[in-house]
């Protein structure tokens, strides 16, 4: 449930454009199910693939980092860091 509140301010671009090949978290505090979270998330420095087309040694096409906060006192719950690939039918 954790990555679908982080990938809902993903770009829906992004979503059907691009698969996920690398998710880092990085855990900061606890919420419980009365907290109300907002979901952030900013591009990163873009880097071009290579032109291999074998995904492991792929550089990502798109970078980006994620924070999960608490609304009411703007705590981080979590950051994130995710890679994206261009799918193979979008080439």
């Amino acid at each position: 449930m954790l990555i679908v509140f982080l990938l809902q301010s993903v770009p829906i671009k992004v979503l059907e454009d691009y698969n996920m090949t690398s998710l880092t978290l990085e855990f900061r505090r606890e919420c419980t199910q009365s907290n109300t979270l907002e979901s952030l998330t900013c591009p990163t420095e873009r880097v071009i693939g290579e032109s291999d087309n074998n995904s492991i040694n792929r550089k990502p096409d798109q970078q980006f980092t994620h924070l999960l906060r608490l609304q009411d006192d703007q705590k981080d719950v979590v950051r994130a860091r995710s890679e994206w690939n261009l799918k193979q039918n979008q080439q």
